[in-house]
């Protein structure tokens, strides 16, 4: 509406200019009178002075309007909050990224840790049965040697115990045996067994001896068996010096 009437008036106010101009020049006409032209150029200047008391106020385009410039700082401050969050979760991801490291690094230093636990105890483990194994074989071995040296020991007991009859009854049936003498072709005292074998010793060194001599009964190394001197004699023996 202000707009309107301040139209008006600057088109009235225009036409009492151009009426009173040429009122000047040209008289006699009804249309340029000049009475007539100063009531429309006051009505004008009145209609033009109503018009722009009616027309909005407007701001220079250097000043931002409040609410333009109200908006801006709030989307600004938005905007740094946004900016504000972001760093922060970064930040947070960044810390969380290095907890994560550090627990896998300590769990990956537990289980080094616990592999070598685990490892020097298998070692510890068979290690000692490995001793134990070889301390029982020992054991084992140590028996079987006390067993055979027993072993060893009754067989030679035995042995002995057998060469020791064997020599009693020798010597028994030596002592029973009678000499006789002539009727054979070697001409000698025959020493015989009631079996009819001979009893005279012959050793492993040529040396024979006859029953009753001093080292008949200490006579073991047996190597042939008489039953006189002379065959002794014959088969390379000499008598026994007692």
């Amino acid at each position: 509406m202000g707009t309107f009437l301040s139209l008006i008036g600057f088109l009235g106010f225009f036409y009492a200019i151009v009426m009173l101009i040429l009122g000047i020049f040209i008289r006699g006409k009804q249309l340029f009178r000049r009475k007539l032209n100063f009531i429309i150029l006051g009505s004008s200047l009145v209609l033009a002075i109503i018009g722009g008391s009616l027309m909005p106020t407007t701001q220079t385009a250097s000043e931002p309007k409040p609410e333009v410039k109200s908006a801006e700082v709030q989307a600004k401050k938005q905007e740094d909050a946004k900016q504000a969050l972001k760093e922060k979760q970064d930040k947070l991801a960044v810390a969380k990224v290095e907890q994560q490291k550090k627990e896998q690094a300590q769990i990956a230093k537990d289980k080094a840790i616990a592999d070598q636990k685990a490892q020097d105890l298998k070692i510890q483990q068979e290690q000692q049965a490995k001793l134990a194994a070889d301390q029982k074989a020992a054991q084992a071995a140590e028996k079987e040697m006390q067993a055979e040296e027993a072993q060893k020991a009754k067989e030679k007991q035995e042995q002995q115990q057998q060469e020791q009859q064997q020599r009693e009854k020798q010597e028994a049936q030596a002592k029973q045996a009678a000499p006789s003498t002539g009727g054979n072709s070697s001409g000698g005292t025959q020493y015989v067994d009631a079996n009819g074998q001979g009893t005279i010793k012959g050793s492993v060194n040529h040396i024979y001896h006859v029953p009753g001599g001093t080292y008949y009964n200490r006579t073991k190394n047996v190597v042939a068996w008489f039953k006189t001197t002379a065959e002794a004699e014959a088969a390379g023996y000499r008598a026994s010096e007692r």
